[in-house]
């Protein structure tokens, strides 16, 4: 190195040591060095170019942006968001929650038309909850979960309702149940006209939002706890290997979609994954840990937003 060039990084670095640590306007540094304003400006930015500054943040986003871009590094996904740790006192979705909205918030404020698939379970609805207040008729709102149970009631965490008491846009509901109990059945809901319509625009989605559901206990199954399968459909779907569902639609430990359970045929249509368009998955917490890794290893999704603690568990 010249002497030049050592003589300018001294002062860079003299420059950059008042700015910084002394907290020094650049006006006082321009003063105590004897130069102009713009010269003590130019030393700042020479000493962060020449590598003469390091900046440490002392804060728990740090982590999580470390542990997003190595999630998003191992599962090769497209879209990674890490909420920090929060408190006991405060429930431990708001984190996913808030990152969520914010996520969708962005897709519904653009102004490019798009046909924006919404599955269904208890983040989202919470997520429904908290959307800003928008119209944007130029989208289509399109649910890929069918909107009755074996009751036909409506499912306690159908999204497409929800959504709509804050945005005002053209919904599509998927007016077939859950599942059915036979390939007759689906067959003759999937043939009803506003169904095929309602298929084809979840199949030429723009992007997709879903929920990930565990299936490691029968009080933190989704499926028997809102009643749209009993005990012995649970046990039954254990029995063959069922780890998580996304939309009813039921998988194993390695993302493999497991299609041969008795009398129970979801109905609901998963947009593919593999066409770089995001399909962004909003779930956390220790129960649902095994199944959100099978969902990312078979290519259920390729988007997530989750907690720092279920970050750390997937690595």
């Amino acid at each position: 190195m010249n002497r030049s060039k050592i003589h300018k990084n001294d002062n860079a670095a003299r420059a950059a040591w008042m700015y910084y640590i002394y907290k020094m306007n650049q006006d006082e540094i321009a003063k105590t060095m004897g130069i102009s304003r713009q010269r003590a400006q130019r030393l700042i930015s020479l000493a962060v170019n020449e590598n003469l500054v390091n900046f440490k943040i002392n804060h728990s986003i740090v982590s999580c942006q470390e542990l997003s871009l190595e999630l998003k590094k191992k599962f090769n996904l497209m879209n990674v968001d890490v909420a920090p740790n929060v408190s006991n006192k405060i429930d431990k979705l708001d984190g996913i929650v808030n990152l969520a909205s914010k996520t969708i918030d962005t897709f519904l404020m653009a102004k490019k038309p798009m046909n924006l698939i919404f599955g269904s379970g208890l983040i989202l609805s919470k997520v429904a909850d908290k959307l800003s207040p928008v119209t944007c008729l130029q989208h289509k709102i399109v649910s890929n979960i069918g909107n009755h149970g074996p009751d036909g009631l409506e499912p306690p965490y159908f999204v497409l309702g929800r959504i709509s008491q804050n945005v005002e846009s053209n919904f599509f509901p998927f007016t077939v149940p859950i599942y059915s109990s036979s390939k007759e059945v689906q067959k003759f809901f999937l043939n009803y006209l506003p169904v095929k319509k309602t298929i084809k625009l979840i199949k030429n989605f723009d992007a997709c939002f879903v929920t990930i559901g565990g299936f490691a206990s029968k009080k933190t199954a989704g499926l028997l706890r809102d009643s749209l399968i009993d005990d012995d459909k649970y046990h039954l779907m254990k029995s063959k290997g069922v780890v998580g569902q996304i939309n009813g639609v039921c998988f194993d430990e390695n993302g493999k979609i497991i299609k041969n359970i008795d009398n129970y045929i979801p109905m609901s249509i998963l947009p593919d994954a593999n066409l770089k368009k995001p399909v962004i998955a909003f779930a956390g917490g220790s129960d649902r840990v095994l199944a959100i890794k099978a969902a990312l290893n078979g290519r259920l999704v390729n988007g997530l937003i989750t907690d720092e603690v279920t970050a750390e568990k997937l690595l």
